[in-house]
């Protein structure tokens, strides 16, 4: 059998998006039925969810020059794991749309279940490693995660906890001091602060801020990267301070990455942030976003937010990304640490996405079906890829 690789492809897509018509949908599951190749690719492709912006994407690459990477022609007679792989491969350079190493984009959400909590409880003890909030005395409190709500009182601030979110209500005994909310690898967590600002926070972040903010500003301070939608207030500017950055703004929603060492990105959704550093400062419009380097200074370009929000969704999505960025994403979202056996793999480069929710080793077996990666486990737990 020859057939166009991007054409098969192609119907491959419409037949899981529902989308193909009657005698192609015919023509296509017997491809799959008479072919191994196609087969390969359908149980693949059918496990995946369309994207919205999937077209646009594949406009945008060089199908040509990624189907060049198959050098044979579809055959049973020559099918191997080898060519299956190649055609894999190029299939997820053409693509975000393949399993495991997929864009899952689900536009509803089951919402999490929230009842009325138990009496108050009083500092319960925070696991070390765990979603906790440190009080601005020193004493730590462990929070629930994805559970129904909890209240706990903190002094004489009463705290309501439970389905991913923490809110609060505020007495004056507790100061202006600074409280740390700690979110560890494998969660994400929402805060609500005390002018109704709301602050989502990745897994591997934490958060500095007062259970009362006092004098001119707003300040609180970020360690990880979040997303905020912060409550208006002409006379009293909210800042957020990174490690190399300081962001000022008013009413606005924006996100903040600064998990890599001398970087900080900050992307605009709405309304207008000013980020400075060393004596350098620039002003961001809606759409834009600023990347900080420590050796380079800013750089201002277009942003896509549907890609830098999807962490809120529980997707990573990368382009052209090599697998040591992608592999610090699994550390913090999975609580797993990665070594490269082999060094050179750690600069080989995917398109696509990984899902938080979705099994380790299913994102992994993929890895090794398209890319020749290889992983395994040490008695420690740590992954080893080779």
């Amino acid at each position: 059998m020859s057939e166009n690789h991007e054409h098969i492809y192609q119907l491959l897509l419409q037949k899981r998006n529902g989308t193909i018509n009657e005698s192609d949908d015919q023509y296509v599951t017997a491809l799959i039925s008479g072919h191994e190749d196609v087969e390969l690719m359908w149980r693949a492709l059918k496990h995946s969810f369309s994207l919205p912006g999937e077209e646009k994407f594949w406009q945008q690459i060089d199908v040509s020059n990624a189907w060049s990477a198959v050098r044979e022609e579809l055959s049973v007679k020559n099918t191997n794991i080898r060519s299956i792989r190649k055609w894999l491969f190029a299939a997820a350079v053409v693509t975000v749309a393949m399993t495991g190493i997929s864009l899952i984009w689900k536009n509803t959400r089951q919402q999490p279940f929230e009842a009325a909590g138990p009496a108050p409880v009083t500092k319960p003890a925070a696991p070390k490693g765990g979603l906790q909030l440190q009080l601005a005395g020193g004493e730590t409190i462990a929070l629930p995660y994805n559970q129904a709500g909890q209240d706990i009182k903190a002094g004489d601030v009463q705290l309501s906890a439970g389905a991913k979110k923490l809110q609060y209500t505020s007495g004056t005994g507790m100061g202006s001091g600074y409280n740390t909310l700690t979110v560890p690898p494998k969660m994400d967590y929402k805060l609500v602060l005390s002018d109704g600002t709301e602050v989502w926070l990745n897994a591997t972040s934490r958060l500095r801020f007062p259970f009362n903010f006092t004098g001119d500003k707003r300040e609180v301070y970020l360690d990880g990267e979040a997303y905020f939608q912060v409550t208006k207030n002409d006379a009293k500017p909210f800042v957020v301070h990174t490690e190399n950055t300081d962001i000022q703004v008013l009413g606005t929603s924006f996100n903040v990455n600064a998990y890599s060492d001398g970087l900080t990105r900050t992307s605009l959704v709405s309304g207008a942030v000013i980020s400075r550093a060393e004596g350098k400062e620039v002003q961001l419009k809606p759409g834009q976003e600023a990347v900080y380097s420590s050796e380079k200074g800013y750089k201002v370009t277009d942003f896509d937010d549907s890609e830098v929000l999807a962490w809120m969704k529980g997707v990573y999505v990368f382009h052209n990304t090599s697998l040591s960025e992608i592999a610090s994403v699994i550390e913090r979202w999975y609580g797993v640490q990665v070594v490269f056996d082999n060094k050179e793999l750690a600069s080989k480069k995917f398109t696509g996405g990984l899902e938080k929710l979705q099994r380790l080793d299913y994102f992994l077996e993929t890895l090794e079906l398209i890319g020749d990666i290889h992983h395994t486990y040490d008695a420690n737990g740590v992954l080893h890829l080779k």
